[in-house]
């Protein structure tokens, strides 16, 4: 059997037998797939978009466009955040509601090899399966409280920013009042002298 072709990090050849393409498992020879230039837009891996990887050249023409229109300041994106909280919360509170006033069981989906007690998120094949109302209810009650976390969060950070922005105001204000005591200073200076 054919030896690697690659070289050791002391710059001797390497000892271990060679796959088909001609280095061993340690020196390329078990390809863990495309090359990163062909690998560029794969959406293969891509389950929620949750943790997805963008960069402008990424973007579509459309995104691109969007890229542009973005209110980008601090203060507009919060009140974006938290309007998009009050909406969430309102759509779960939806949901109690009607789980309240429904059926005791309800359909859930679940993967395969999940349990009835646990999500564990793996397999692909999906099931209906019947809960009970009570437990979705309390489901939907534990992501509310995180969402409503989330929310208070978003108004403190509102409330710290407009803070911040009013000593700032203040601080700046002192200073042109400062400024302006010396100009009226300098300006009686100049006239006596005269």
């Amino acid at each position: 059997m054919a030896k690697c072709s690659a070289k050791t990090r002391s710059g001797a050849p390497c000892q271990r037998d060679a796959m088909p393409n001609g280095r061993c498992y340690l020196h390329g020879g078990a390809s863990t797939g495309a090359p990163p230039e062909k690998m560029r837009g794969n959406k293969n891996g891509l389950v929620t978009g949750a943790r997805e990887s963008i960069s402008y050249d990424t973007l579509d023409e459309v995104e691109q466009r969007l890229w542009h229109e973005i209110d980008v300041d601090v203060l507009a994106q919060l009140d974006e955040q938290i309007r998009l909280s009050l909406i969430r919360q309102r759509r779960m509170m939806q949901r109690i509601y009607q789980l309240m006033e429904g059926p005791e069981m309800v359909d859930r989906e679940m993967t395969e090899g999940e349990s009835e007690n646990e999500q564990s998120g793996k397999g692909t094949s999906r099931s209906l399966t019947k809960e009970v109302a009570d437990e979705r209810i309390l489901r939907i009650e534990e992501a509310l409280t995180r969402i409503q976390t989330v929310h208070v969060r978003l108004l403190q950070q509102k409330y710290a920013i407009l803070e911040k922005q009013d000593n700032d105001d203040e601080e700046s204000k002192g200073a042109l009042r400062e400024l302006a005591r010396v100009i009226e200073n300098s300006r009686r200076m100049l006239q006596k002298s005269s």
